[in-house]
């Protein structure tokens, strides 16, 4: 029941940041309008870039509010959705108390959680109807400095690696996937790396199985 119940709310937070998408759309297609009727035409990158402050924002907001719902145990946490796609994710991990060790560096394990998070995020874009479980069996720490800021951490999903372990969930119920979560500095240098193993599970909905 609380694995369907967060599945649940992964729904709720990908279905609102979709909403927002169409919102965003309708958006930029209305100023696109009312800026052509004053004579001015946009490229699509100059749109983009002027529309870039309001509408992503927003969503990202709401995808980081509904990360801290969806996952009580780290909602202490303060971590922030900067970029979500079907194939990538970038999650900041702030400096807060909560996240130090005992010399005021980022601790490990909050590394370790904001990349399985990130893990479960992404993912779970993907999940078939019925019920999904992420089980993680294994994840792996490098740490190549000590961390003593707020950092990003970002992880890639191949097409093909994706509709590879899609496939097996429809095939077998189960597929076990390797993913690599990279975090990057204020200056874009590589400070970490996380390797998480992960078993998903498909339970099709009975409408699904008749």
């Amino acid at each position: 029941m609380n694995q369907q119940w967060l599945t649940t709310l992964m729904s709720k937070g990908i279905e609102l940041e979709q909403n927002l998408r169409l919102q965003f759309q309708s958006v930029k297609e209305e100023v696109r309008a009312q800026l052509e009727d004053r004579g001015i035409r946009l490229s699509a990158a100059d749109l983009a870039a002027l529309l870039e402050e309001v509408a992503p924002k927003a969503s990202h907001a709401a995808l980081s509010y509904a990360l801290d719902v969806i996952r009580p145990f780290s909602s202490g946490m303060g971590l922030r959705v900067s970029r979500l796609s079907d194939t990538q994710i970038e999650m900041v991990l702030p400096l807060r108390t909560h996240n130090l060790n005992e010399l005021n560096k980022i601790h490990e394990g909050a590394l370790i959680t904001a990349a399985i998070e990130a893990t479960k995020l992404l993912w779970n874009r993907h999940a078939p109807i019925g019920s999904f479980e992420i089980i993680v069996n294994k994840a792996e720490l490098e740490l190549f400095k000590e961390i003593a800021n707020e950092c990003r951490l970002r992880m890639e999903l191949s097409e093909i690696s994706r509709e590879l372990h899609l496939g097996e969930i429809r095939d077998r119920r189960e597929s076990i996937a390797n993913s690599e979560i990279k975090f990057f500095d204020e200056n874009e240098q590589a400070i970490a790396e996380v390797r998480v193993q992960i078993t998903m599970r498909h339970i099709p909905a009975l409408s699904e199985r008749q």
